[in-house]
């Protein structure tokens, strides 16, 4: 049976839920229904401050700060001189002042943000409370505190622009030496672009490296300790300070108590990327259907933390697994100095809850992915595929990624889709025959029109998901027949073309004297079956590897020299390309799916129609996002806003 026919004769379970698609954008139950508790919360907030300071700078004494005993200009009755920093005695001036207490008034919730929303396990302790279902900072923590700090640093320098003026116009510019006040706000009007700038204009981010950015941005230390001796006369000490402690006492808990050392972390090179895997260190529990970890490789850097989002193992729950993509000086480093697979010592920080953990809240998720990004989408795979449908859509480069992925067990819902599109040049090697509803395209897809077919193809009985648009590179019929056609030196290349792919030559050679245990620069049978072993996908018989040993040992002496070595490696690409043209034939002459594949989830409708109608809304559904391609973001929210559909999205592109 060819993929095509295995898809559309899958059990009757897929749509059962829902009923068919609508087009149509779905109504809003009023303008606040869709808005989270806590912008809200903080919104209201800040009306509130703006209201209390403009009554309290501004509403005659006692109530305010106006007062007709103050020396005032330009014909006032009254004006305000409670201190010698707050004067204005003009109506420029209060202009001013109002603008200087009105933005640092609605700093102040916004102060508790960013210090909440940095509070990371205090945040993966309220994940599995109540409290979820009213804040959205376990798992939107970063983006709030993206644009909590972007308002900020506009208020903090608005603020003191407008103190500087009005202290100009007066002729008191020596508060900036002489006062608390005029210290701590230089210095705080100082650090802010330091703190902000690097990382929210893009252009900066782009020049300054990530480990770069983070020290600066740990100059908020001191400008959060400067603002709290700021205006000591309105007790800013204990409100700024208090969200301060509670910011320093959660960061102290995750250095010494929510960080574990994993004593043997096995690591795996593969193209542009490298895969971790290690057993769970004690107290080490990861809940949820996604979430992420800050790592701390000490032979690459002892103080250097990045975080990588955590799947579990498909096949051992004792083990966790990450996946490293190279995107930077360090991640490059770790790319370079695993050479072969290793076991080393790491420590770990976390888990903290990502933005996979909605998926929770839908019945039908299709979590789309690109690159590395498909490690959460497998967590919350295996976390919720028995009970929910969770469609998979993966964009990948770097084949020995996906090859490790199938080959590792990755676990994929077998009631749903599972679509791959692979924008490499390799061919892929698979160890073992892929699940029957995996589709492997060539190019990029059509999110839009191919996001709205599975909805369609998973809810309405006998609709067809056509992907005759797509050119397929992988049939699991054709794969088979073709097999016929391969020598075992053309299987062997294929082998040998992956690991170039990620191992030099010389690392190649090196790796496999390395196991030969000679005192001699050579390979012997033992070396080679032991690298074999190790980091083929593919394994060979003894009479295989013996077949292949002896056409390499040209000298016939027993080992495996490096001009030998090299000899064979070209007789492997002269002889394999000839033997490739029967495959390609074969392949050409084959069954290809592509050409006009239609696959169908039979659904068993098993509610009324008016049962399902109830629930035949956008908002059954999810989309799910890791990766870093910003148009395969802007797609997706462009998607989510035309058909309504909830979308979620995870990043470190910090």
């Amino acid at each position: 049976m060819d993929a095509a026919g295995a898809v559309s004769g899958m059990a009757q379970r897929a749509a059962a839920q829902v009923v068919p698609w609508k087009q149509e954008p779905s109504k809003k139950n009023g303008v606040l229904a869709d808005i989270p508790f806590i912008f809200l919360f903080v919104g209201f907030f800040m009306v509130f401050c703006v209201i209390f300071i403009a009554i309290t700078s501004f509403a005659p004494e006692p109530t305010g700060l106006l007062s007709e005993n103050c020396p005032c200009e330009g014909g006032l009755e009254r004006c305000i001189c409670p201190r010698p920093t707050v004067e204005a005695l003009t109506v420029w001036q209060m202009i001013c002042l109002a603008n200087s207490r009105i933005t640092a008034y609605l700093s102040y919730p916004l102060f508790l943000v960013l210090c909440l929303s940095m509070s990371r396990n205090l945040l993966a302790y309220l994940q599995h409370t109540v409290v979820v279902e009213c804040l959205p900072f376990p798992t939107s923590a970063h983006h709030l505190h993206f644009w909590a700090g972007t308002l900020v640093g506009i208020f903090v320098i608005w603020h003191g622009i407008f103190h500087l003026i009005r202290w100009g116009v007066q002729g008191n510019l020596r508060y900036l030496v002489d006062t608390p006040t005029g210290i701590t706000g230089w210095i705080c009007l100082v650090l802010t672009p330091i703190i902000v700038w690097p990382m929210r204009i893009q252009a900066l981010r782009k020049r300054i490296g990530y480990e770069t950015r983070k020290r600066m941005h740990y100059a908020s230390w001191i400008w959060m300790g400067a603002l709290c001796f700021h205006a000591p006369q309105r007790n800013i000490f204990w409100i700024v300070g208090s969200f301060l402690v509670l910011y320093w006492v959660d960061w102290f808990f995750g250095l010494f108590v929510a960080t574990r050392m994993a004593p043997s972390a096995r690591f795996v090179k593969l193209e542009s990327a490298v895969m971790i895997r290690l057993k769970k260190p004690p107290g080490f529990q990861l809940k949820g259907a996604g979430g992420y970890c800050y790592l701390n490789i000490p032979w690459i850097s002892k103080l250097e933390w990045h975080a990588f989002s955590t799947f579990k193992d498909p096949v051992n729950d004792d083990f966790i697994c990450f996946c490293v993509a190279v995107a930077g000086d360090w991640t490059k480093k770790l790319h370079e100095q695993v050479q072969e697979p290793i076991y080393r010592r790491i420590w770990i920080n976390g888990p903290y809850p990502s933005p996979f953990e909605t998926a929770s809240e839908t019945d039908n998720i299709i979590s789309v992915a690109s690159g590395i990004g498909i490690t959460p989408a497998l967590s919350a795979i295996k976390s919720l595929a028995d009970h929910r449908k969770m469609h998979l859509v993966w964009m990948v480069r770097d084949a020995s990624l996906l090859e490790f992925m199938f080959d590792f067990g990755i676990v994929i819902d077998d009631d749903a889709f599972t679509i791959i599109f692979y924008t490499g040049k390799r061919e892929l090697v698979f160890r073992r025959p892929l699940p029957y509803n995996v589709l492997i395209f060539k190019g990029r897809p059509d999110l839009d029109s191919l996001i709205v077919s599975i909805v369609k193809a998973s809810t309405n009985p006998g609709e067809n998901l056509d992907m005759s648009r797509y050119e397929a590179i992988h049939d699991h019929h054709v794969e088979v027949e073709a097999e016929a056609a391969t020598t075992l030196e053309h299987d062997f290349y294929k082998e040998v073309t992956r690991l170039l792919s990620i191992y030099s030559v010389d690392e190649l050679f090196r790796a496999a004297v390395h196991r030969s245990h000679l005192n001699s620069q050579s390979i012997s049978y033992e070396g080679l079956q032991a690298l074999i072993k190790d980091i083929f996908i593919r394994q060979f018989s003894d009479d295989q590897l013996k077949e292949i040993f002896d056409r390499a040992d040209e000298a016939k002496d027993g080992v495996i020299s490096r001009k030998e070595f090299d000899s064979f490696m070209k007789y492997l690409e002269d002889n394999a390309n000839k033997h490739y043209d029967q495959y390609r034939k074969i392949k050409r002459n084959g069954k290809v799916m592509g050409s006009a594949v239609s696959m169908t989830l039979d659904s068993d409708n098993r509610g009324t129609d008016e049962d399902t109608i109830k629930i035949a809304r956008p908002d059954h559904w999810r989309l799910l996002y890791c990766g870093g391609s910003a148009p395969v973001v802007a797609a997706l929210e462009k998607l989510s806003d035309e058909h309504d559909i909830p979308l979620s999205l995870e990043s470190f592109a910090w």
